[in-house]
């Protein structure tokens, strides 16, 4: 295009401009990756992965037996009443009210709490220190004996006259022996003539300590005991004993009592597998001269807990405080933190310290001038992690659920939730 000028001038041409801005490209967006990248998780936080094989006993078995332990509770027309007023009180951090009310509250929240928490408990422990109750010893002798047979195909495949030459040695008693072993299934062991021994052998496994600080509710019993019974299932005549210490401020005998005598009807855990016992104490009082009377089942109150000599007489291959250091806290927390220095003085190397609670704000403190709230899990990682305040973090998750599957639950008096909560592992070093 020519523009002229108003007198009539030659044309003129125009010429561009320079071009004082940034020119703007219609470029096509950059495509977009379909999974976002996130930074790698630390090895310690990774989630539980999920089981690849369902649990025996199932869930419904473990409510099962609850059910029939408290069944004279749960079909009580005051058991909702009972519920509502304990939510309550909960709720207003009323903890020593419930925890030291009567037995027919003790039995009410029992009933109302530790259905869910006990299947909770036996998925993380699971997931988290399967070794406390399995026997390792007795998985390697199966790989070695199956190395064995493997190699035995092997050579038979190869060279079939050295085998017809094997068959009729001696030695072919020994192979007889190693098939039979194979052949036969841990839920029919009696045909095995190498039973025998194994029963002999059981007298001499270790005894696995575990000690459940809050565990009077019967949640982290009946959890422990369930993941007694798969060991049973899967080896009955090689596996080690345990023994079961639980601490709590509230007269739990009867409730305790009556699981413990479902699980030896159900699931055949006797006193010479599973030894149990329950102290009625206060792991707040300052311990003084802690008398023998004092931490016997029969006292009327709850005197002080001399946790020191309990670790030093039965050193404990785990510890558990599960859905009690929110209410350890409220109390006192000097007296908490006074607490967790006897854990780690008196805690051999190798022990395994298993902490969890909800993930709910009611699980938050406020600390320092500000008034700024911080949630329990990173006070309880100040006062443990590292090396030099006696612990080492294994695993640990912020928030996780617990879910029910469909239908588990479903004729329960009264509606079980499901549990965020959030938890850690230590392992106490030298």
């Amino acid at each position: 295009m020519t523009f002229r000028s108003r007198s009539g001038g030659p044309s003129k041409r125009s010429k561009k401009g320079k071009q004082t801005h940034t020119r703007k490209l219609h470029h096509p967006p950059a495509a977009i990756p379909e999974t976002p990248i996130t930074p790698p998780h630390s090895p310690t936080s990774l989630p539980l992965p999920p089981h690849t094989e369902p649990f025996n006993p199932p869930d419904s078995e473990l409510l099962a037996l609850l059910h029939r332990s408290l069944h004279s509770t749960l079909s009580d027309d005051n058991f909702l009443i009972n519920v509502q007023r304990i939510k309550g009180l909960l709720r207003d951090k009323r903890w020593l009210e419930v925890f030291c009310g009567s037995e027919e509250i003790l039995e009410s929240y029992a009933g109302r709490w530790v259905p869910s928490r006990a299947v909770c408990f036996r998925e993380l422990m699971a997931g988290l220190v399967g070794e406390v109750f399995g026997d390792e010893s007795a998985g390697l002798e199966r790989q070695l004996e199956g190395l064995k047979l493997n190699k035995g195909d092997d050579s038979e495949d190869e060279d079939d006259d050295e085998e017809e030459q094997e068959e009729d040695e001696d030695n072919n008693e020994d192979d007889t022996e190693v098939v039979q072993k194979s052949e036969t299934t841990p839920q029919s062991p009696a045909a095995d003539p190498s039973s025998a021994e194994s029963t002999g052998e059981s007298s001499d496994q270790p005894t696995h300590h575990i000690l459940s600080l809050g565990g009077g509710a019967g949640s982290e019993f009946l959890a422990i005991s369930a993941l007694i019974r798969s060991t049973l299932i899967k080896r009955p005549h090689s596996h080690p004993k345990w023994s079961w210490t639980g601490i709590d401020i509230g007269n739990w005998h009867g409730v305790l009592r009556k699981i413990e005598d479902a699980i030896k009807v159900d699931w055949k855990i006797e006193s010479d597998v599973l030894d149990v016992e329950y102290i009625k104490g206060d792991l707040m009082a300052p311990v003084q001269e802690v008398s023998d009377s004092q931490s016997t089942p029969d006292a009327s109150a709850a005197g002080p807990v001399d946790i020191d000599r309990i670790l030093t007489a039965k050193p404990p291959k785990l510890i558990t405080l599960l859905f009690t250091l929110t209410e350890l806290l409220s109390q006192s927390r000097p007296r908490t933190l006074s607490l967790f220095k006897s854990l780690t003085q008196n805690s051999p190397p190798g022990t395994l310290f298993l902490v969890a609670d909800s993930a709910s704000d009611i699980s938050e403190f406020t600390l320092g001038a500000e008034g700024r709230k911080w949630p329990v899990w990173m006070i309880v990682d100040a006062m443990l992690n590292g090396k030099q305040k006696g612990w080492e973090k294994v695993r640990g998750e912020d928030s996780r659920w617990f879910r029910f599957e469909d239908g588990v639950g479903a004729g329960w008096p009264c509606k079980l939730e499901n549990t965020r909560y959030w938890y850690r592992l230590y392992k106490r070093v030298e």
